[in-house]
């Protein structure tokens, strides 16, 4: 069955008709290579999204205020609804059962100094929870901690990116460096992904209001859900919304005043449009590999046409039924696998190629899962023995006189 004469026949078989293998071949491994680069391009939209999210702990909900667009209670539109340090307090005291909670203060553009170097970089005033409802793994040093807040120290921790333009080869931990023209000693320093994470610098909140703002206002709150279900952590929104809609005298249908955004659902969400797209791409790579199949098939069967008065030679010589139809099918699966591994090896190199150059906040690292990918195949190569199969049976069937006797 899998001799050196039977390889040589079915090379001759082949390719005594090029033209017609190669558009065979074509078929078979357009639909492997199609599937690939979609499969990898809905992994790289996947991995953007995710990465966005890993800057964030999924069990999160984020509170932020702005202007309102309607009026209420006698109360006028563009009026700014400003959250400060009570609302936090009551929220997480009164209205929720939050495990971790962090007022955010932020000032973009800030100038960072290190003996003769500087910088513009975002400021972060933070509680201690931040860095578990963030995410910032620490590389060195340590976080902020209750004592700073309390103390309203003048510490910091710094992101990577300022030890790499500021600090150079000098050691972060116990420096001084200044803050828009203040002292502050850095305690720590992390390293995470996003397009502005590196860069950033925390203080404790209280500091930041004290030294820099001069107010106890808030620009958000981070809340922890812990391990609330999507249920729960809705209904923990729902409170923390009605709350705020009401101490500000806030219009329930005005979405800009009021922005309460929850992590879990979002993730959810994308969950979803991740699976739909998933089946979208096995849909359309699947029809893809079908149109292969059924192009192998119809070869198959025109070669076994072509070759009916030689089959019927065979038999008549002796040739056993199995002989016929194990060299048939051995030929299919033969186009069908070297066709379908190209076509895997095609996409893979168009990915690595194109990948460098698709980087982007919400698309990244665009991959293809090999197991699946080679499952894939796997079954090309099983739909292609079946579609060398049927012409096959058909053909051990002919008798070895009307065999000959076909034109």
């Amino acid at each position: 069955m899998f001799n050196r004469e039977t390889w040589i026949e079915i090379a001759h078989t082949v390719t005594a008709n090029p033209l017609r293998t190669a558009l065979t071949g074509l078929s078979v491994g357009l639909g492997i290579f199609i599937l690939v680069v979609m499969q990898g391009l809905g992994f790289g939209l996947q991995n953007g999204v995710q990465q966005d999210f890993g800057d964030e702990a999924r069990n999160t909900v984020w509170v932020r205020t702005g202007t309102t667009t309607l009026p209420f209670r006698g109360r006028q539109p563009n009026r700014r609804v400003q959250m400060r340090n009570e609302d936090e307090q009551r929220i997480t005291e009164q209205v929720i059962d939050a495990p971790a909670w962090s007022g955010r203060r932020m000032m973009w553009g800030s100038t960072v100094g290190y003996q003769s170097e500087q910088g513009n970089y975002p400021i972060v005033g933070v509680e201690p929870d931040f860095d578990d409802l963030e995410l910032l793994p620490l590389m060195g040093g340590r976080w902020l901690h209750a004592d700073d807040l309390a103390k309203e120290s003048k510490v910091c921790v710094v992101g990577e990116n300022l030890l790499d333009e500021l600090f150079k080869q000098d050691e972060a931990i116990g420096a001084f460096v200044t803050l828009n023209g203040i002292t502050f000693r850095v305690v720590g320093h992390f390293s995470k992904n996003g397009r502005w994470g590196n860069s950033m610098v925390y203080i404790p909140l209280t500091t930041m209001q004290r030294v820099f703002t001069g107010s106890d206002e808030v620009d958000q709150m981070v809340l922890s859900t812990g391990d609330l279900d999507l249920e729960g952590s809705t209904a923990m929104v729902e409170a923390v919304d009605g709350d705020l809609r009401l101490r500000h005298s806030v219009h329930p249908d005005d979405q800009r005043a009021v922005r309460v955004r929850d992590n879990q659902e979002e993730y959810a969400m994308f969950e979803r449009i991740f699976t739909g797209i998933r089946l979208f791409i096995w849909i359309i790579g699947g029809f893809t590999l079908l149109a292969g199949a059924i192009g192998v098939a119809n070869i198959m069967a025109i070669v076994v046409k072509e070759r009916t008065v030689e089959i019927g030679v065979r038999k008549a010589l002796g040739a056993t039924s199995g002989s016929i139809l194990s060299l048939i099918v051995i030929e299919a699966i033969s186009l069908t696998l070297i066709s379908g591994a190209l076509g895997l090896i095609a996409g893979v190199a168009t990915l690595n190629v194109v990948a460098p150059y698709a980087q982007h906040d919400y698309f990244a690292n665009p991959e293809v899962n090999l197991r699946v990918t080679l499952t894939a195949l796997v079954v090309l190569v099983v739909a292609g023995a079946i579609s060398g199969l049927v012409p096959a049976l058909r053909a051990v069937r002919i008798r070895p006189i009307e065999a000959l006797r076909y034109e």
